[in-house]
């Protein structure tokens, strides 16, 4: 529920097993539940101005704690809060009770990200279950790793006249619906934590409508670089006092 008042008036018949006391029905001059409604006083989720109420909420909460909206991304999706200090984050989250959030301890995942927090003030993530996930998928859990993502020779391949990838096949034949899966996955991975496939995965989803040999054995290098280094992880770590 977005805790921001509702600007229309919104009634709602009553939920299924909801019953009202007698006394109560009395008072209000009926004799029957399905003579009564509720109204809405809350934006509750799922209704279409619910995200709008919500992020107003939210900016006018954060605006009066200091906060500047980010010019690159002014929407806030999900938070995680950070900070060197407990007492700072502790009276962070007293002054957000405006809206209603709960703490919900230390963060082990988000966004498909493995967290961990060590003692010396680093935050690590990694996206290892994603990257074997992915692997799971397309049959290549046991694939040989690479050295690298993208090999010195792609910028040198004349992909003008190289064969595009059929619309269907059998197992084992690399297709369209097939390359677009296989570089699907990873640009999620490469967006949050690996900053080193990023522009082997732009390179390779270049052409996702109409992909080519060359495409499909860059995907597939990909795939195959992850697979042996999905343990290494990105590293955050604070230098200020807060």
């Amino acid at each position: 529920m977005a805790q921001k008042e509702a600007e229309l008036d919104i009634f709602l018949r009553l939920p299924r097993g909801m019953v009202i006391p007698k006394d109560v029905r009395k008072r209000l001059g009926v004799t029957k539940n399905s003579e009564l409604v509720l109204v809405l006083t809350k934006a509750l989720y799922g209704l279409k101005q619910a995200g709008r109420l919500w992020n107003q909420l939210l900016h006018k909460t954060l605006i009066k704690l200091g906060f500047a909206p980010s010019l690159t991304d002014m929407c806030v999706v999900d938070r995680l809060d950070t900070g060197m200090q407990q007492l700072a984050i502790d009276a962070f989250f007293g002054e957000l009770t405006e809206l209603f959030i709960k703490d919900l301890s230390p963060a082990s995942k988000l966004l498909g990200m493995r967290v961990t927090y060590s003692e010396v003030k680093v935050y690590d993530f990694d996206q290892e279950q994603a990257i074997t996930e992915m692997l799971r998928e397309h049959g290549m859990v046991s694939a040989h790793s690479v050295r690298t993502p993208i090999s010195a020779e792609s910028n040198e391949i004349d992909e003008a006249s190289d064969a595009l990838l059929p619309r269907s096949g059998g197992d084992g034949v690399g297709t369209v619906r097939k390359f677009q899966s296989l570089v699907g996955s990873p640009m999620w991975v490469a967006l949050c934590t690996r900053p080193d496939i990023a522009f082997a995965m732009h390179k390779a989803s270049r052409r996702t409508h109409s992909p080519t040999m060359v495409d499909w054995k860059l995907g597939m290098r990909v795939a195959c670089y992850v697979a042996g280094t999905k343990h290494l992880r990105l590293k955050m770590k604070g230098y200020s006092g807060v």
